[in-house]
């Protein structure tokens, strides 16, 4: 589920936001506590991701920031024998099959991220510090979308 923070002043909390066919949940609070959660259905897939997006642009333009998806500090010019693309991935799968990825090189600065949610594959990319844009995949048995 991607994860927004918020920390200015006084002011530290947390948004997340889940996207499954017709609906969204959503779970939001202080840092540091499990929040609440709220479940909204809509009368279509469309209607839902749309209603999605709505509320993620919303959150990011006041100034919420996707967690692990800000920009990496710039690193001094690297040495001549260094290859010129470099890709990392920034932690190994977790429970849930969650991937994260960047690739940095001149100034492409991209990320792509996958996860597992039993059925469902979800595929989220785009330039580092953004939102990027979210896929999600449908499959009829776990071996199929674990492939």
């Amino acid at each position: 589920m991607p994860r927004y923070e918020f920390s200015e002043g006084s002011s530290n909390k947390f948004w997340q936001i889940e996207l499954k066919g017709k609906s969204f949940t959503t779970t939001y609070g202080k840092i540091g506590t499990d929040g609440q959660t709220t479940i909204k259905q809509f009368p279509s897939d469309a209607d839902a991701k749309k209603e999605h997006d709505k509320l993620v642009a919303e959150k990011v333009k006041k100034g919420y920031e996707l967690v692990g998806g800000k920009a990496a500090p710039k690193a001094a010019a690297p040495a001549k024998a260094a290859p010129a693309k470099a890709a990392k991935a920034a932690a190994p799968a977790k429970a849930g099959g969650k991937r994260y990825f960047e690739f940095s090189e001149s100034s492409s600065n991209k990320f792509w991220e996958v996860f597992l949610d039993k059925l469902t594959v979800k595929t989220r990319y785009g330039k580092i510090g953004a939102t990027g844009q979210l896929t999600i995949k449908e499959f009829a048995d776990k071996a199929s979308a674990q492939a």
